[in-house]
């Protein structure tokens, strides 16, 4: 039954490129299929923020998930977020670890910017070293392309989240 699902989960994401919050939580990360949405208190929780292929820009659409992040840690002082950024296996290992570095720092900086404080925010690159699936296919890679973002409590330990399902993340606000 267990290699019946891993096979599904793997076969989902060849099809769609994307997972859901449930398929993915053991990472810490939600791809963004938009059919489930993370909602702790009310508030909208982007696990995970993906990036365009050799890109760490952040779009208006991820701008908006990371407003709403800043609004639930402002919400809750004692909570704290790890930002771990990732990169596909395309290209150099030093250069995947650079770019896996400033995608957790440019959604670093986002928070910073929204009124978080600097000290409330570990930031991590993993580079390639630690994909969600191994494949050399672009469209399949986008999900190895993301800033994971950790809930972590007043002492930076990760904060077990339930998950509500909802129709879209302005339905969470």
């Amino acid at each position: 039954m267990k290699l019946l699902t891993t096979s599904l989960l793997f076969l989902s994401v060849g099809i769609s490129g994307c997972v859901s919050n449930e398929a993915i939580y053991a990472d810490y990360g939600d791809l963004a299929c938009g059919n489930t949405t993370t909602v702790i208190d009310g508030h909208y929780w982007p696990t995970v923020v993906n990036f365009d292929f050799d890109k760490k820009s952040l779009d208006a659409q991820q701008q908006h998930a990371l407003d709403q992040a800043a609004q639930l840690l402002q919400s809750n002082p004692t909570l704290n977020v790890a930002v771990i950024g990732s990169a596909d296996n395309s290209g150099k290992v030093e250069y995947n670890n650079q770019l896996a570095k400033a995608r957790a720092d440019v959604v670093a900086d986002y928070l910073q910017n929204k009124g978080l404080a600097e000290h409330r925010i570990v930031t991590l690159g993993s580079g390639s070293r630690e994909p969600f699936i191994v494949s050399n296919n672009k469209i399949s890679n986008r999900v190895n392309r993301r800033t994971q973002l950790i809930l972590l409590d007043a002492d930076f330990n990760p904060v077990s989240m339930q998950y509500n399902e909802v129709a879209s993340h302005s339905s969470a606000q």
